[in-house]
């Protein structure tokens, strides 16, 4: 959206303000304008008719902007804003609401599709159709939720350490099924959206013991498979957020190990939604060059 548009609606609540705090004061013009509480009627009234018509300019700009979902646990919170800060007034993206209390997997992901996708209010209450979010793309992943271990043969998710005798969430055949479905779904409900399928994160050491190191290499074989399958692209996040953080260090964050040492990690989502809507792509972060680096550097031989 133009910047020139999107100021003015400030513009022209500043120039309304200042006009009215004068007429109401009762300013008197210089000598000899008797007609000075008129004029600034009609100023007034000039002034708030440009500024509303520019307030819906820019709001009807907005809603011409593409849309963009993220769907995912807690590390799509993460760097959903981000991605949304860096594409302000180019793109609008909006991360998937869910309730707090929901752990995103394969499974859940695919019971509150709807809800995830806008076509339920956070009340619980159906969306009218013609009130549904139009996406044009979906950035999707689950991985992490279904890697997790926790207390068995129990309803509700309760975690609990591979020592104690936990079990692992999502096993892997339920896994590629539930993908399979998730990937069939969306594309029956929003079949004009372009769908990118981010894998799964690198998993480290960590004391609380309810992620077995590697697991993430497994399902994201699986998820590669069933992305191939249906034709869906595929963000590498694993490899890039691998070769940015320490992966020999355990992380320091209990039952998440998932923080990647508070650096960002939300260039690959912004490079995608560059490439898939023919944005100018902005400069290369230092994230991305370490990423790099690191990556060359362990290929290179010794």
């Amino acid at each position: 959206m133009d910047k020139t548009v999107s100021c003015l609606p400030t513009l022209g609540i500043t120039v309304v303000a200042t006009v009215a705090r004068r007429w109401e004061n009762g300013s008197n013009p210089p000598s000899g304008d008797g007609g000075y509480k008129q004029n600034t009627k009609v100023v007034f009234k000039t002034v708030l008719s440009l500024t509303l018509f520019f307030s819906v300019s820019a709001a009807s700009a907005q809603n011409d902007l593409p849309r963009v979902l993220i769907i995912g646990d807690s590390i799509a919170g993460m760097y959903s804003s981000q991605v949304s800060k860096e594409l302000k007034d180019k793109v609008k993206v909006e991360a998937a609401w869910r309730p707090t209390d929901l752990v995103l997997n394969s499974s859940s992901v695919l019971e509150h599709l709807d809800q995830l996708l806008g076509r339920i209010d956070r009340n619980g209450k159906p969306v009218p159709q013609e009130k549904w979010p139009n996406w044009n793309l979906i950035h999707i992943n689950v991985g992490l939720g279904d890697l997790v271990h926790r207390v068995p043969n129990l309803k509700s998710l309760r975690l609990l350490p591979i020592s104690s005798g936990g079990v692992i969430a999502t096993q892997p055949d339920q896994y590629e099924k539930n993908l399979d479905q998730l990937i069939r779904q969306i594309k029956s409900k929003v079949p004009s959206a372009k769908i990118v399928w981010a894998n799964t994160t690198p998993i480290r050491a960590s004391r609380s013991n309810v992620f077995k190191l590697g697991t993430e290499i497994e399902y994201n074989a699986i998820a590669e498979r069933v992305m191939n399958k249906h034709g869906v692209p595929i963000n590498d996040m694993h490899t890039f957020v691998k070769h940015l953080i320490n992966m020999d260090k355990p992380a320091g964050f209990g039952a998440d190990p998932f923080h990647f040492d508070r650096k960002p990690i939300h260039m690959p989502i912004v490079r995608v939604i560059e490439k898939a809507f023919r944005l100018p792509p902005m400069p290369e972060t230092e994230e991305e060059k370490t990423s790099k680096q690191n990556s060359k550097a362990l290929k290179s031989p010794k």
